[in-house]
């Protein structure tokens, strides 16, 4: 469980520094925001396509493995690989980082990216503390889940499409007037 804290730890750190850097650089570019908005929207809206399975994209397929079979490395180790597999980009959390990177990259102050990519890992990584705590029970589960895992691709998929359409035209903040109940929750 500990190991499991530290490789949390580890990729939290790295996404925290992302979503911190992308909003810096998000300022930094201000003045070039309606043309940023409007790519970040189609780079959004291509992931969203790809996540739904309607564009195959094979680069996004490939990953970097690095075999450390039988080493133990303590705390700093998970700590170093839970860091390794933030940069890794593997295929299942490369699309909607890169939407939260990109919407990230609007925002007006680092502690608004730094809070979405702290939240982002914390949706990350409380399975994996859960998963260390029982990993029997999260195979039980998952195998009642995994036939729905396409379902979730692509509804996750159509979400990320329509959030892309929203920042392109420049509507994300109508999702405000729909839900007010995320006004207490603003960062």
């Amino acid at each position: 469980m500990i190991n499991s804290i530290f490789f949390v730890i580890g990729f939290t750190i790295v996404f925290i520094l992302l979503g911190a850097s992308a909003t810096w650089l998000g300022a930094f570019l201000s003045s070039k925001i309606s043309l940023l908005s409007k790519i970040g929207g189609l780079i959004i809206i291509f992931f969203g396509l790809y996540k739904m399975g309607l564009i195959r994209a094979h680069f996004f397929l490939k990953e970097a493995r690095v075999n450390i079979k039988d080493r133990k490395f303590g705390y700093a180790g998970a700590m170093a690989i839970g860091a390794a597999f933030a940069f890794g980009w593997t295929p299942c959390i490369g699309p909607i980082l890169g939407v939260i990177l990109t919407y990230a990259a609007t925002l007006d102050r680092v502690n608004q990216g730094v809070g979405l990519l702290f939240a982002y890992s914390l949706g990350l990584g409380i399975p994996f503390l859960l998963t260390a705590l029982g990993i029997n029970q999260f195979w039980g589960f998952f195998g009642r889940i995994k036939k729905y895992l396409k379902l979730l691709e692509v509804g996750s998929g159509i979400i990320m499409v329509l959030v892309g359409v929203m920042i392109f035209t420049n509507k994300l903040v109508l999702i405000q007037s729909w839900l007010p109940f995320l006004n207490r929750f603003a960062l």
